[in-house]
């Protein structure tokens, strides 16, 4: 079977492309080597599967070199070319999705060889793009930017300065061009020391959290505020929502910052970028998730974050630029609030419709075990066993939640001892795996525990006090499983009640 890495782009490959790709390696500014195109043709007859025995060096020789002995090197050889193409290849592609960045470097490329008309009339057009594209994002900042001074810089080295005028509405272009750079700044410094948090604290790397807020006390995002508001050339509109974003969390306790940061984010959401909306709306979602947990505001929270989920999903903004799959922690996260909700009629739609959206290679589990959960919350505990069977424990953060929802159906089975062994291996296993972030390790411990003693009130020699376990239960935030052990709880309390 062969093994190189540009199988997997020849995966993705649609029909068309598969067409243009093998136009790219015939065209000989590219390419000059024909045995190399015969490659490709006796490749590509296994699309999309390449994972086949018969798909060997040995084979693809004799069908590209028939007349010649087996060769090694001479393969090798072919086949680092055609990797080398879909490179190239790839980049193209990726380029022709980008006229902004392409019309800047064309400018940039024509302003070295000094072509003035060329060079002025390059740059209206790329401005004419940047305009066209109907949004602003940091990236459209960073191309401004670089139109701005590479004018600035083309005029002062090639254009005669004879009046002051001139040079006032030069240095103007100039301040213009730094600011649109600011703008960029601003908004690449939020997002991603915004994403290094969360990544950081999902997997428990507490030395990142520090050395972000160090870079943030750094900077006095208020006052650089005021600043762009006077002299940006943007709209400010995107400066707005993305301090709203920030303040939403660094003044977490005050709702008011999440009320204007969700306004002004659904009233430019259709003047964003798909990536910014991806991006925001998740902070949205975030918040929510993290308000939650108290559990006086948990149901306001939870439909909250049901109507940004509904937003999420009809707008597409799951979608990115780069990605048009659903990120597998959104798909868990809607799949849990909708449990959380019990809208189990929406969430079977939810998985018919999106679960197409999952990345091919992890769409199969992740649809499985959304079926486990469905069937689980109808009662139909054999239908969901049967679901969660076929799941392959590698995708970790549904790790956690298979193992779960096993203990859960063991114990409606009233398979009382694999429920309970099955609750302290999840308790171990917890304790004893460090990339267990803190938060969910809490969560699964508070789960297990509870799970533990929920099962000795059925053990007649160690018997819990079922109403003190519904208190308990009661009074911890929010933990998964944590309403199916509510109602398990509150249903065996109710006869003791009566008999009291």
């Amino acid at each position: 079977m062969l093994d190189y890495v540009f199988l997997d782009i020849f995966e993705t490959f649609s029909r068309d492309e598969i067409k243009s790709f093998r136009r790219f390696i015939l065209s000989p500014y590219f390419n000059r080597s024909s045995k190399v195109v015969k490659l490709f043709d006796q490749i590509i007859k296994y699309h999309p599967n390449y994972e086949n025995s018969n798909l060997t060096k040995e084979n693809l020789h004799k069908k590209v070199s028939p007349e010649l002995a087996y060769n090694e090197i001479t393969i090798r050889r072919l086949l680092f070319d055609l990797q080398n193409l879909t490179g190239k290849f790839a980049r193209q592609l990726n380029f022709e999705k980008k006229p902004v960045e392409n019309a800047s470097f064309m400018t940039e490329e024509i302003g070295t060889r000094g072509a003035g008309k060329m060079f002025y009339k390059n740059v209206k057009a790329a401005h004419s793009k940047l305009d066209d594209l109907g949004y602003v994002n940091s990236e459209t900042c960073l191309s401004r930017f670089k139109l701005e001074t590479d004018q600035f810089y083309f005029g002062m080295i090639n254009n005669k300065v004879n009046k002051k005028t001139f040079v006032e509405s030069e240095a103007k272009r100039l301040i213009g061009g730094i600011t649109y750079l600011i703008s960029y700044f601003m908004l690449e410094a939020i997002k991603h020391n915004d994403v290094l948090l969360t990544y950081s604290r999902s997997f428990n790397v507490k030395h990142n959290e520090k050395v972000i807020s160090e870079f943030i006390n750094l900077f006095d995002f208020e006052r650089l505020e005021i600043f762009m508001k006077k002299n940006s050339m943007i709209g400010n509109f995107i400066l707005e929502v993305y301090l709203n974003a920030l303040k939403t969390f660094l003044y977490f306790d005050n709702e008011f910052y999440y009320r204007e940061f969700k306004k002004s984010l659904y009233k430019h959401m259709h003047q964003l970028s798909l990536n910014d909306n991806n991006f925001l709306f998740s902070k949205l979602e975030g918040y929510c998730i993290l308000k939650a947990k108290n559990n006086s505001l948990a149901r306001h929270y939870d439909n909250e974050v049901f109507g940004i989920y509904k937003t999420f999903l009809k707008e597409k903004y799951y979608e990115t630029e780069t990605n048009k799959y659903i990120a597998v922690d959104l798909y868990r996260n809607i799949l849990l609030k909708v449990i959380k909700l019990k809208e189990l009629s929406w969430l079977e739609d939810f998985i018919q419709n999106y679960g197409i959206h999952i990345h091919p290679k992890r769409k199969t589990d992740i649809v499985n075990f959304s079926y486990a959960l469905l069937y689980f919350e109808r009662n139909s505990f054999d239908e969901s066993l049967g679901y969660l069977s076929r799941i392959k424990l590698d995708e970790f953060s549904y790790n956690l939640d298979v193992k779960n929802l096993y203990i859960r159906i063991y114990y409606e089975r009233g398979n009382y001892d694999t429920a309970m062994a099955s609750a302290k291996a999840l308790r171990k296993f917890i304790n004893e795996n460090t990339m267990v972030s803190e938060n969910m390790k809490a969560g699964q411990e508070n789960f297990s525990k509870f799970m533990i003693k929920l099962i000795n009130y059925h053990n007649t020699n160690s018997k819990t006090d079922i109403i003190s376990l519904n208190q308990q239960i009661k009074k911890t935030s929010d933990f998964p499983g944590r309403d199916w052990l509510l109602n398990k709880t509150r249903t065996l309390d109710k006869p003791i009640r009566r008999a009291i």
